[in-house]
């Protein structure tokens, strides 16, 4: 059997490849936070991923729901399927939810900056909010603690990396 790092560069090549190229699958991670009811999960956009820091990068509105569930309990889970590798990616992390870029937020077209004013996200819609306010511009940053990767080849492969040191091992699928 190959070293299990192999599967781990193709992991780390999706999640890069996913924040520069709009159309690849990783550019779009199911992030899984622990609501008040349980578990929730939703569709965010990769927006930076570091290899060296092990870390991935999202934005949000910081009236959003999954802040304060985040705030209460920083562990999440983060899921992408690339299908035409037919590999599965599923990671642990320790999120933190900070002041996002405000250069960056003044460089987001009108209608993406209008995202992030208004009612807070789940609530009533109101009218107000045109242009967005840059203090609910979040950037959540989750350090990986562990990467699951799972090729659906003939046969399955599984593999298990942990950090900090990322070696890996196969694990039955």
């Amino acid at each position: 059997m190959s070293d299990p790092r192999d599967l781990l560069d193709r992991v780390w090549s999706h999640l890069t490849r996913g924040v520069a190229d709009r159309r690849h699958p990783a550019r779009h991670p199911v992030l899984a936070t622990m609501g008040p009811d349980g578990p929730e999960a939703r569709i965010l956009v990769l927006r930076a991923a570091s290899r060296a820091e092990g870390v991935l990068e999202l934005h949000t509105d910081a009236l959003s729901p999954k802040v304060a569930q985040m705030a209460a309990e920083p562990r999440v889970a983060l899921h992408v399927w690339v299908p035409k590798d037919r590999l599965q990616i599923r990671m642990r992390a320790r999120a933190e939810v900070g002041p996002g870029d405000p250069a960056l937020f003044a460089s987001l077209p009108e209608a993406a900056r209008a995202n992030y004013g208004g009612a807070a996200p789940g609530s009533a819609p109101d009218d107000g909010g045109a242009g967005g306010d840059p203090a609910r511009f979040a950037l959540i940053r989750c350090t990986l603690l562990e990467i699951d990767a799972l090729e659906l080849s003939d046969p399955h492969r599984r593999a298990l990396f942990a950090a900090p040191d990322w070696q890996g091992r196969w694990i039955a699928p």
